[in-house]
């Protein structure tokens, strides 16, 4: 792929356990964004039903969660089911602006009930193209959430893309298969917070990460964070969008919702590889002698 493509980052706040009014804002920021020209549009870790709770282990439940008793029966209610209502309308949108959509859900096993994944779910005009469910859960998402078990990545009119969600960063080995496999644009989707009396200490972090994978695979990394407040935390935003070689092609500064945008074009894949050498200099070889030991 040598095309060009535009894209929006949605650095939004999504409302615990209120999926309609959730989709009420998203669908109106796709209209936006679609009218602005954007091809490829971002949502954040779990947009359909807000973060889990507690945010933290040992942190109090919030009132708006029902409660210890409550919460668990009450996320699965609002996760999506197969082929339900908020999928349905995302696909309705794409078909009708003919862009794609990444949105992180909170989505329903489609045979065990009361088992969910958390997942990043990609689509496009024809309607739903894949989705990955999360492989690294962190802290409290083991409590509700099934791990994934694949990566792939998938075709589309845009160019190859690869999904992965928040902690998965942290795994190099990820973005490296999803690279392997032909990943051109790789979207990781957040739900990152804070403790409110604890400000940030690095202002840079999201770049850090995003740069890191985007040059170390030479790939569009596209990462988008949430905003808002939740218990005694808050999401700290500061989405990016950085080329293949490292470039800042947009950035949120802000805890705040917000929209970023840029054209990515696909020709700096190529252009970016052949110079660096990332194919011709792998020793994986090498490295299967030691990656094949489990810790």
């Amino acid at each position: 792929m040598t095309g060009k493509v535009n894209v929006s980052l949605i650095q939004f706040d999504a409302k615990l356990l209120d999926a309609e009014r959730n989709l009420a804002r998203m669908q109106a920021v796709i209209g936006a964004e679609a009218k602005r020209g954007a091809r490829l549009i971002v949502f954040p870790e779990l947009s359909n039903t807000g973060y889990v709770e507690p945010l933290t282990p040992g942190a109090p439940f919030s009132p708006e969660s029902g409660g210890a008793d409550q919460y668990a029966f009450r996320l699965f209610q609002a996760a999506e089911p197969q082929n339900g209502p908020f999928l349905t309308s995302l696909c309705d949108l794409a078909h009708e602006h003919s862009l794609h959509i990444i949105a992180g859900l909170a989505l329903r096993h489609p045979v065990q009930q009361g088992v969910m994944h958390n997942a990043s779910v990609l689509i496009g005009p024809a309607g739903v193209l894949g989705a990955y469910h999360k492989i690294h859960r962190w802290h409290m998402e083991k409590l509700y959430f099934v791990t994934g078990d694949s990566i792939s990545v998938q075709q589309t009119t845009l160019g190859p893309i690869g999904m992965q969600i928040c902690y998965d960063i942290r795994f190099p080995e990820l973005t490296r298969a999803l690279m392997l496999q032909g990943a051109q644009i790789v979207t990781n989707i957040w739900a990152s917070f804070r403790s409110n009396d604890k400000p940030l200490e690095d202002e840079q972090i999201f770049i850090h990460r995003a740069y890191t994978r985007a040059t170390e695979n030479g790939v569009f990394f596209l990462s988008c964070n949430r905003a808002g407040k939740q218990g005694d935390c808050a999401f700290m935003g500061r989405s990016v969008i950085v080329a293949p070689d490292g470039r800042i092609l947009a950035q949120s500064s802000s805890e705040d919702e917000d929209v970023i945008r840029a054209e990515l074009d696909l020709a700096d894949v190529a252009r970016y590889r052949s110079h660096v050498g990332l194919a011709t200099d792998r020793r994986a070889d090498i490295y299967a002698r030691y990656l094949t030991t489990p810790i």
